[in-house]
């Protein structure tokens, strides 16, 4: 009777080892092949006006072009770099006693991204970094002319949304904040984006 019951239970133990072998099997056939993505969108922008000179010649509605390397590895949290054109606002001077001429402000920030996934297809993303501030002027009696600095210590948060077509390519759209904190200028995005796994 020992002996039945001791061979029952190494055949128990045979099965679940064999079992577990083959989940082991499983789960290093499921390994994500492509660890590495790359994000590139387009979408209109909204400036949030706190200029105090020309405050009533604002065109807050503008674009954003967005690109975006991240590394993905099979966890909640990945890392990458972004950068893009954020045409963050156009300043259109007609008024009679002025001279006609159009103001144009463009960001083109450098920063690291740190994104986190949560639910099934959505995420979030942080980034810090820098930006290029570029003011480009042009008007029919003065010429045209541009000037650049620095913004040191910018930020943007953004929510998105990815639907994977196939392995390798996946839609989605993002709400994106962005905020440079030289002269305290920020926009919100909708961005259309298109993503690469490879």
């Amino acid at each position: 009777m020992i002996m039945k019951n001791y061979k029952f239970y190494l055949a128990i133990l045979f099965c679940f080892f064999s079992l577990n072998l083959l989940a082991q099997k499983d789960n290093r056939g499921q390994v994500k092949k492509h660890r590495f993505s790359l994000y590139v969108g387009v979408g209109p922008n909204y400036y949030f006006n706190n200029l105090v000179i020309a405050k009533n010649y604002v065109q807050p509605w503008n674009y954003s072009l967005t690109a975006r390397l991240m590394w993905e590895p099979e966890h909640f949290i990945s890392l990458g770099i972004e950068s893009g054109y954020y045409q963050l606002y156009t300043v259109k001077y007609t008024a009679p006693s002025l001279w006609p001429a159009r103001v144009t402000k463009i960001a083109v920030p450098v920063q690291l991204v740190v994104s986190m996934k949560f639910l099934k297809n959505y995420y979030a993303d942080l980034s810090i970094g820098q930006s290029n501030l570029v003011d480009k002027f042009s008007s029919p009696d003065m010429g045209s002319f541009e000037t650049s600095s620095w913004s040191l210590a910018d930020f943007g948060i953004t929510l998105g949304y990815k639907y994977p077509i196939n392995n390798r390519v996946s839609v989605g759209a993002e709400s994106k904040f962005f905020h440079s904190t030289k002269n305290k200028d920020s926009n919100l995005a909708l961005v259309f984006m298109v993503a690469f796994n490879f």
